[in-house]
């Protein structure tokens, strides 16, 4: 059977960067970006240490990183990610500046022999197909030193395809009832016609974007568990959600909206 081709560099340009991928409201407030928070708990990140952030976008996690004491090499194939980056930090003081390299990589310009403490893989893996990540996680366990850590968040099937609709249904009466008064204080943003008016109503499934649209591969905690211990890493994985409701209090360990992972080579 013919491979799949990988999604193209062109498909994240800066129209991308700057209105599509998530987490644009953290540029200026790099410290309360859950990511961060999520991938220094589970890489045990601490200054000092040499990390490799893979698939870095625009470059916020590789300069808090920076900020906390990492030298980072942050990469990405886009060359408008790179671009973006290196200007972005150009906000920062020079010591944090001079903590981060931002250079252009694909999987196949991937090289390094036991050189990182850590290798961040935050919300990439679903944009790759899995005979793409066979060989990216085999050059990433080579790339981690000894005791180093592979940290990777990715979306969960399981929220996308379980939990949200079944939130939806459950507010469905309180939802109706919002929107209609909406609508009568004129203050509805679906009031455009009677049809944009029930689709919102109505509106059950995950809503697409141009970057959900990117999700090639979408993973539950048990099909990651499984593949990247066949790759040969011991895997400590956990389903995050920062919804209050009470339904994603009792279902977050399966349905968790992300998936976050550490793992070590055996």
């Amino acid at each position: 059977m013919k491979k799949a081709s990988g999604l193209s560099p062109e498909l994240y340009d800066k129209n991308y960067y700057l209105n599509s991928l998530p987490g644009i409201e953290y540029l200026n407030h790099l410290d309360l970006d859950p990511a961060l928070r999520g991938t220094i708990k589970f890489g045990k990140i601490s200054s000092g240490q040499r990390i490799l952030d893979f698939g870095c976008g625009r470059g916020q996690l590789a300069i808090a990183l920076a900020k906390k004491g990492c030298e980072v090499l942050a990469t990405d194939f886009s060359q408008d990610a790179i671009n973006f980056a290196r200007e972005y930090v150009k906000q920062f003081p020079n010591e944090i500046e001079n903590r981060v390299e931002f250079k252009r990589m694909t999987i196949q310009d991937l090289d390094f022999e036991a050189e990182f403490d850590a290798i961040i893989f935050n919300q990439v893996y679903e944009h790759l197909h899995d005979w793409e990540l066979e060989i990216l996680i085999a050059k990433f366990k080579r790339a981690l030193k000894s005791n180093g850590c592979l940290v990777i968040s990715t979306p969960n099937l399981n929220y996308i395809r379980y939990l949200f609709p079944l939130k939806r249904l459950l507010e469905f009466p309180f939802k109706t009832m919002k929107e209609i008064s909406r609508l009568l204080r004129g203050r509805s943003r679906h009031a455009s016609s009677f049809k944009a008016f029930l689709k919102e109503i109505f509106k059950i499934q995950y809503p697409k974007s141009e970057h959900t649209q990117l999700h090639i591969n979408l993973q539950t905690p048990g099909s990651i568990r499984t593949f990247l211990e066949r790759q040969g890493f011991r895997v400590r994985l956990e389903c995050v959600d920062y919804h209050k409701n009470l339904l994603s209090l009792t279902t977050r360990k399966w349905w968790g909206e992300t998936i976050w992972v550490s793992c070590q080579p055996d």
